[in-house]
């Protein structure tokens, strides 16, 4: 099974889900995981209404506002039928006192979490009504998190993007830790760099931390329109040539592994 784990929902999704469905059929795609981000484009309602006419074939992840919404938002996405969270701009650091019964409640229904990483883009009329900083969604907030909550999957998307580095010590930390190579990543870094972030795969005997291969840390995901999902998938193709990666951590990246997080493994 291939899973895209990390895409957006369009506001005008009635037309969007059949052209998404044909695209994943040509590229080989089982099943997306569709997130949004909150109004002003699609929210957890349009989500939930294309889940009723497509849930054979996506994975839905509603919003959660860390910093505004407790641990009440995630019974009712569960209560939906939401198979995860997606959480961005939090007006709190994410592992901040206030967020941690939103993870003990996702933790005890089992819904994945998919963790906006780094940057964010800025809005080109400015935004005064949004509290915003990248500071809040570096990857290192997500290390108390795997702590306290060690059976809670959490999904770190864009490798944590401009905090590497810190993404790939993390993976190698936590085994209930993963990332996606989504957006601009894989555009200005190398296949070579991103080796290097998952070091330990070249060294495990010293590396290891954790109990999975680094190449189990790493989720295939797009983040991106249709007429780019070949573009991203032939990025993630480099990297496993450029690592000679074998046959079943290929398969692990591109959906063995969300399929495990997700409870949809055989």
């Amino acid at each position: 099974m291939v899973i895209d784990i990390h895409h957006h929902l369009s506001r005008d999704w009635r037309e969007y889900m059949p052209k998404l469905r044909d695209t994943c059929a040509e590229l080989g795609i089982d099943r997306v995981a569709l997130c949004t981000s909150g109004p002003p484009g699609a929210g957890n309602l349009q989500l939930y209404e294309a889940l009723q006419e497509h849930g054979d074939f996506m994975l839905a992840l509603g919003y959660v506002r860390i910093g505004e919404e407790g641990p009440d938002a995630v019974d009712r996405l569960y209560a939906m039928g939401f198979h995860g969270l997606k959480v961005i701009r939090p007006t709190v650091d994410y592992d901040d006192d206030s967020a941690m019964p939103v993870y003990e409640r996702a933790a005890l229904l089992d819904m994945p979490i998919l963790f906006h990483l780094g940057i964010v883009a800025a809005s080109r009329t400015g935004d005064p009504l949004r509290d915003v900083s990248i500071d809040r969604m570096r990857p290192a907030h997500l290390d108390r998190i795997a702590r306290k909550f060690p059976t809670l999957s959490l999904i770190g998307a864009h490798l944590g993007n401009p905090w590497y580095d810190e993404a790939g010590e993390l993976a190698r930390m936590h085994p209930n830790v993963y990332f996606d190579f989504t957006g601009s990543t894989m555009k200005k870094k190398s296949p070579a760099f991103l080796d290097d972030v998952f070091w330990w795969a070249r060294n495990e005997q010293y590396g290891l931390m954790g109990d999975k291969h680094p190449y189990q840390k790493i989720v295939f995901g797009t983040d991106v329109g249709t007429d780019l999902m070949a573009d991203v998938m032939a990025d993630y193709q480099a990297f496993f040539d450029h690592v000679d990666m074998s046959p079943e951590h290929r398969a692990l990246i591109m959906g063995d592994t969300a399929a495990e997080i997700f409870g949809l493994a055989d």
